[in-house]
């Protein structure tokens, strides 16, 4: 029961590898920054009415804006959707994850992108748009956009000097099961997800992995195919999960917050950070957390959040 095949899900990891211009001016999270500018330069880019909101629009169910950025929830289509007030997005977009604030120019940063389903057909935009957040300086301050490469064979998709796209993105695929008794989970970027309503603080790796499991199941109906016996798979994933022992949780709280556009404000984007081990059957689950590693778990994934690694161990 592999989550790619199951799915019908492609998943196409990039990395935008730039060069700071000029001294570079960044908050400690770069989460923000870098989706903030990148959706502002994406509607300048494609927005064909030029309206200061895309609200009503009647474009907005074939805009490459709208379905990339906002994702509309389309509830006649996929019913899924019909208890979410936002669709996921098809793309992840991990910022540089060092704590640095300040940097000379001359310096390189990376930038992870992971494409999910047909938003690869949207890599031509996502290139164009990071090329213009760089020169215009706007988001702390001027880079260039070397060159994009392919974390699944190391090739080069996009050269930078001639602004040309060399070969299409390779996609992830799984190296298949292994044998797991026990799953850690070290979180990258802050963890932000809802529990029964409320901010879960301590999350268990039961939690977790049943946000997870959601998330893909979204992903998989929106961006990928249903599967034909339905839901059978995710009840059957669910009570897996429910037969799992959290041994440890440590996490704490990471405090961020971002300027919102649409909101006139700041909003309070806290997290958890930290890493839980899980004990028990988890080689059926362990595919399941390889794709995650990809896509990352809670809200925020757009910005980076919930970015973890995983190690196995039988």
């Amino acid at each position: 029961m592999h989550p790619l095949s199951l799915l019908s899900l492609r998943i196409t990891p990039l990395r935008f590898r730039l060069e700071t211009l000029d001294p570079f001016r960044v908050p400690e999270y770069k989460g923000a920054l870098f989706r903030g500018g990148f959706g502002q330069f994406f509607r300048d880019l494609v927005c064909i009415t030029r309206a200061p909101v895309c609200t009503k629009c009647p474009h907005l169910p074939s805009c490459a804006y709208s379905l990339v950025f906002e994702t509309p929830v389309q509830p006649d289509k996929f019913t899924v959707l019909r208890k979410y007030p936002n669709a996921p997005h098809p793309f992840v977009m991990t910022p540089p994850l060092d704590a640095r604030t300040a940097m000379a120019a001359g310096v390189e940063m990376a930038l992870d992108v992971t494409l999910i389903g047909r938003g690869v057909e949207y890599l031509p935009h996502f290139i164009h748009v990071i090329e213009a957040m760089g020169t215009s300086g706007r988001y702390g301050g001027r880079f260039r956009l070397c060159s994009v490469v392919s974390p699944v064979n190391g090739a080069a998709v996009y050269d930078g000097a001639t602004r040309r796209i060399l070969r299409p993105p390779a996609e992830w695929r799984d190296d298949g099961a292994k044998p797991a008794r026990s799953i850690q989970l070290d979180f990258q970027t802050p963890l932000r997800m809802r529990t029964e309503g409320q901010y879960n603080t301590s999350p268990s790796f039961t939690q977790i992995a049943q946000a997870l499991l959601r998330r893909l199941s979204l992903l998989g109906a929106i961006y990928g195919a249903p599967p034909a016996e339905g839901n059978d798979w995710l009840h059957y994933l669910m009570a897996q999960v429910d037969q799992v022992r959290t041994e440890s949780a440590e996490f704490r709280v990471y405090r961020w917050d971002r300027m919102s556009g649409r909101q006139g404000r700041r909003v309070q984007m806290d997290g958890v950070v930290g890493s839980v081990r899980a004990t028990g059957d988890l080689t059926e689950l362990a595919p399941w957390f390889r794709v995650g590693e990809w896509v990352h778990v809670g809200s925020g994934t757009s910005m980076g959040m919930g970015k973890y690694r995983m190690e196995t161990a039988e």
